[in-house]
């Protein structure tokens, strides 16, 4: 699918066909599956057989590695960093006090001179799951693996600010990073690559490329985003290109190097992934894995540092990072995974007095050798994968205690037979996506008829992310001046209006998969306001004075009828005239266009918000017309900065950095263009500057609840609801009370995989 950083264009739920299991291949008699009920049995997708904590990519072998790694730092629930882990902290969620522990402490100094240190100090009795002491070296080698000036995994510890970091990875390139800088300007001789293996790479890499397109392509098919999905053109216009209508994979493919030069990264090309990354497809072109890591090999081409000058051992288990800058993300990656250097590298390479660090800087061909078979400190040890199986076996050296459960078995499956999977006793915990369809399995199977009974337990939990309805600033103002007061008071009018039909257009649509939000951030954010914080209020809920516009007394009707006259107020204070005997403003020239991303079938949870504030505003004077169109119509509209008003989503990371959504340099076409609100504000930039400058969690979330109430005194953004992503579980196998209680985005079913037990 596309990455995070992309908008998503939520339409209806997709249609699940829900179907029985066939009791084949490994589990293919009712006697098969009950002499396997010993074991916890966790549905998943297809693994991409790469468990290696360094290199892992895919969510499911993830998911493997979470299970079979420990980080140095735990996070809580919102996905906030412990930084007393060893000693163990108790904060707050939703009104409960939990207390995380985790491998190791943190202590962030902001030293005067700007610069900043972090000092990670890990538990001094653990062992790994083959028994193995646990000690700062293997900190130190899993440093220097995300490190290396030829690591091409997705950890971008090497993108920090870290002293001597840049200067590490100097002087050495890859061969393939040698061709690629050429950008196939021609061969010319030289001492790094002969002439076949330049002419046999750029092959391999238009094949690989065109296979990377295709599988867009097929995608864009397979969700239905267009009529003409059979064209190339068609899906690549979803992906917001224009190429001509008889246009090829390999023309597609040309041009996002058109797009991205020849930046193989997240960054790069595969920012426009559909699942492969683009260097898989490489792999494969060129010959596979072998090939591939001769051309990963680093070759020295000028002089490279010998370490990292901002990485200090202080003792056996303490580690000292020292950065030129403050950055707010650092926190989030200097927990690493205490991944074995006794396994993953050699013990007789590492010294680290004399810049020995557990491999052959440049060559990580030992390290991928284990990305199959991992070992780590996590609470289960892998067993090994076969017939589409992994086998996890408790670790008894787990730091929080050996497992209740013996054998965990992660087994490949289809969405589509989850739920039914958990109903015939094949499955004991699976996550569906979540659609009607998959609640009415649930509550089918319960004998109450509800998603909670005596077959399947359900949690709902908030999705990563929330959908909201956009205004561009630049698009609707008064008189050319998107500031002002009155060019705000326009877009509060018509925000009253659209928030005041949330509720019941919200709950109509999702149910119980979703709930209504008042603030621009996901409620999974550790930064989200909480109805209990001083100043907590709904969006777009007092009138051009400021007084509240609703009181608790009200009935539906009532609402509606006080966000009507609130909103005649701010477009009264827009420079509108209002004549009172008609009802109506007589001086509205423009029409105003919300674009919704239904594809012309009015299934978006959005439609029915914007088609009840366009009836009310007709009323009044004001012509909104509410437009349902194609995904690459509103896509190419957004990046055009042509949507005057638009629905979409996001997906939240970890960190709740405004940067990239509401900073001016990234606004009318700037920087990344990602801020399609048009906000251009000062003292908006200021503080999320402040949010980025500062370590202190309570001082940071202060700054961007001021933050967001800029950002909804402009008038720009509506925040409209955040989904449910689902989690199920046998009833009858399952001791429901062993589920991790609250579970969140960053704390799922496993979280607590030690008192996870079957009955």
């Amino acid at each position: 699918m596309m990455k995070m950083r992309r908008l998503i264009a939520l339409t209806g739920a997709s249609v699940m066909a829900l179907s029985t299991i066939a009791m084949a291949g490994e589990a293919s008699t009712e006697q098969e599956v009950a002499e396997a009920r010993g074991n916890l049995v966790y549905a998943t997708s297809t693994f991409g057989q790469k468990f290696s904590p360094f290199f892992a990519t895919t969510a499911y072998d993830m998911e493997v590695v979470d299970l079979t790694q420990v980080p140095a730092l735990a996070a809580d629930r919102g996905g906030a960093i412990i930084y007393n882990g060893i000693e163990g902290e108790t904060i707050d969620y939703n009104g409960t006090d939990y207390t995380y522990y985790g491998m190791g402490n943190v202590t962030v100094t902001q030293n005067d001179d700007g610069t900043v240190d972090y000092t990670i100090t890990i538990r001094d009795d653990q062992k790994f799951s083959d028994g193995e002491p646990i000690t700062i070296d293997d900190y130190i080698f899993s440093f220097y693996v995300y490190a290396d000036p030829t690591y091409d995994g997705s950890t971008t510890l090497y993108a920090l600010p870290i002293e001597g970091m840049e200067e590490y990875r100097s002087g050495m390139q890859s061969k393939m990073e040698l061709i690629l800088a050429t950008e196939r300007a021609g061969y010319e001789e030289n001492e790094y690559f002969t002439e076949d293996e330049y002419n046999s790479f750029w092959e391999a890499f238009d094949a690989a490329g065109e296979a990377f397109a295709q599988e867009i392509v097929d995608y864009c098919k397979a969700a239905g985003y267009n009529e003409e999905a059979d064209s190339v053109s068609a899906c690549a216009a979803n992906w917001g290109y224009e190429l001509a209508e008889d246009a090829t994979a390999a023309d597609f493919f040309a041009s996002m190097v058109e797009a991205y030069g020849y930046d193989l990264s997240d960054e790069g090309i595969n920012l426009e992934t559909a699942g492969t990354s683009i260097t898989d497809f490489i792999t494969e072109k060129v010959g596979g894995e072998e090939a591939m890591e001769e051309l990963l090999k680093g070759i020295q081409t000028g002089s490279g540092a010998a370490n990292v000058s901002g990485l200090t051992r202080v003792d056996d288990y303490t580690v000292n990072i020292h950065m030129t800058e403050f950055d707010a993300t650092a926190i989030y990656n200097v927990g690493l995974t205490l991944a074995p250097l006794h396994y993953y590298g050699d013990p007789a390479a590492y010294d680290y007095e004399n810049n020995q660090f557990g491999f052959p800087k440049g060559d990580l061909s030992g390290i991928k050798s284990h990305t199959s078979q991992p070992i780590g400190a996590g609470p289960y040890v892998f067993d090994g994968y076969e017939n589409g199986v992994v086998t996890l076996k408790a670790n008894e050296y787990y730091f929080q205690g050996k497992p209740e459960t013996e054998v965990l078995l992660m087994q490949e499956s289809i969405d589509s037979d989850y739920v039914p999977g958990i109903v015939t006793g094949t499955f004991d915990v699976a996550v569906p996506s979540i659609s009607d369809e998959t609640l009415k399995a649930i509550q089918d199977a319960n004998s109450n008829g509800e998603l909670d009974g005596d077959v399947i337990h359900t949690i709902l939990v908030d999705y990563r992310g929330y959908g909201y309805l956009g205004i561009n600033a630049d698009l609707v103002n008064v008189n050319g001046e998107p500031g002002s007061d009155a060019s705000k008071a326009l877009r509060k009018g018509f925000m009253t209006l659209l928030s005041v039909y949330r509720d019941t257009v919200i709950n109509s649509y999702y149910g119980d998969r979703a709930a209504v939000i008042q603030y621009p951030i996901s409620n999974t954010s550790w930064a989200a306001p909480k109805p209990a914080d001083e100043g907590y209020q709904a969006a777009y809920s007092t009138d051009v004075d400021g007084n509240p516009i609703y009181d608790s007394s009200m009935s539906e009707e009532e609402r509606y009828a006080a966000a009507k006259e609130a909103a005649i107020g701010f477009f009264k204070a827009a420079g509108f005239t209002y004549d009172e005997a008609s009802g109506k403003f007589t001086d509205v020239e423009n029409t105003y266009e919300v674009m919704i991303p239904g594809q012309g079938t009015q299934d978006h949870p959005a439609y029915g918000v914007a088609v009840a504030a366009s009836e009310v505003l007709e009323s009044m004077g004001i012509k909104l017309q509410v437009n349902d169109v194609g995904t690459s119509v509103w896509n190419n509209a957004l990046e055009g900065n042509t949507a005057m008003m638009w629905a979409a989503a996001w997906q939240s990371t970890v960190d709740p950095d405004m940067t990239q959504v509401y900073s001016s340099e990234n606004a009318h076409g700037n920087g990344t263009n990602s801020n399609h609100y048009s906000v251009d504000d000062p003292a908006l930039d200021e503080l999320i500057k402040e949010g980025r400058g500062s370590a202190d969690t309570e001082y940071r979330k202060s700054v961007y609840k001021d933050a967001m109430n800029i950002i909804m005194d402009w008038g720009c953004e509506l925040p409209l609801y955040q989904r449910k992503d689902c989690t199920v579980a046998s009833s009858e196998r399952v001791v429901i009370d062993s589920i991790p209680h609250d579970m969140t985005p960053y704390w799922g079913w496993y979280a607590e995989a030690q008192t996870l037990a079957l009955q």
